[in-house]
């Protein structure tokens, strides 16, 4: 009875150490189904490495963490359709640089802060966060920053709501019945008064790409959660990685702000 006891008790601690990690789904782009519990995929699910994703759209596709492989995706290359999990996933290549925080900042500079070659000119505007911008650019009700973008052979234009703390990106900005179409770059623009004159200058141009802050913060949690990082310049390396693969430029002082 002794020996079947131990041997019960092995049994169970092997099992233990065989037993693989879940992977968690921290971003879904389109949709996408969990094949072995038939169930829509959500921020934050579990997924074991025997469970099947099934994508339902040629653009779809899932980023998980997992705590010894990191970032991982889920795309229509490597969903195929008798793969479990663990042999669909793929290993997520960034090699983006951290926005690091300037010495003595006081602000982004515009004209470098919405250029950004290496997201293919994608910027992350989360809705409401503020945006710090440098004094030298002053802002009051006739200096002040503004967007234009054509839709539909119409130019619109929409002036950029600032405060002491930064310019905000909200829904007076991107609402009011005018979408943009995915990819569609817009310019940003300065009206200044100089000597005098009124002038109205292109700072950059760029392809804003708006995500609610409750969203965001969903994301970064779950990566803190379930990343297995500690050290924190590691942590907040995995979370600027990925809202550069998954939205766009990043800075590390607006990161700063959007937690």
């Amino acid at each position: 009875m002794k020996k079947f006891i131990i041997g019960i008790v092995l049994m169970i601690v092997c099992m233990s150490f065989m037993q693989e990690d879940n992977f968690y789904v921290i971003y879904i782009k389109g949709n996408a189904l969990n094949a072995v519990s038939s169930r829509g995929l959500r921020l934050g699910d579990p997924l074991k490495p025997t469970d099947k994703v099934v994508l339902q759209d040629a653009n779809s596709k899932v980023v998980l963490i997992h705590a010894k492989r990191g970032r991982l995706e889920i795309t229509p290359k490597s969903a195929g359709k008798d793969l479990t999990v663990k042999d669909q996933v793929a290993a997520v290549q960034s090699e983006y640089k951290i926005i690091s925080r300037p010495i003595n900042y006081e602000g982004y500079n515009p004209r470098t802060y919405f250029h950004s070659p290496e997201t293919n000119q994608r910027v992350l505007l989360v809705m409401g966060v503020p945006l710090r911008i440098i004094p030298f650019y002053k802002l009051d009700g006739q200096n002040f920053f503004y967007i234009t973008w054509q839709e539909k052979g119409q130019e619109i234009v929409r002036k950029i709501p600032a405060s002491d703390r930064g310019i905000y990106f909200n829904a007076s900005v991107f609402g009011s019945g005018n979408t943009l179409a995915p990819g569609q770059k817009v310019k940003f623009c300065y009206q200044h008064f100089e000597y005098g004159m009124l002038k109205n200058d292109v700072l950059a141009e760029f392809v804003p790409v708006i995500a609610p802050l409750s969203e965001i913060n969903q994301q970064i949690y779950l990566i803190r959660k379930y990343s297995g990082q500690k050290e924190p310049r590691v942590i907040n390396a995995l979370i600027t990685a990925h809202l550069n693969d998954n939205y766009g430029k990043v800075g590390s002082e607006y990161l700063h702000s959007i937690r």
